[in-house]
């Protein structure tokens, strides 16, 4: 459910009837927007997840590229020793 802003200013003046200032208090900590903008412990251990394994996989694909490289260069090198 999205919430606008006219929702909220007439929920904030009904807090406000209720129980006076702490209705200030509890509308600040009330996201826009509603509850799906909020992420839960869940979504970053999921998120962390995703993250690692993308880093490990880029630096798996890094380190075979260096490797292949280095070995083309010590090829060459080589036989520019034994030729030249």
């Amino acid at each position: 459910m999205v919430v606008n802003e006219r929702d909220r200013l007439k929920l904030a003046h009904r807090l406000q009837g209720l129980i006076g200032e702490e209705a200030t208090i509890l509308m600040e900590h009330l996201p826009y927007g509603g509850i799906a903008g909020i992420v839960s412990k869940d979504d970053l251990v999921l998120f962390k997840a995703e993250i690692r394994a993308e880093i490990y996989k880029a630096l798996n694909s890094q380190t075979l590229k260096i490797i292949t490289v280095m070995t083309a260069l010590n090829g060459l090198m080589f036989a520019g020793l034994k030729w030249g």
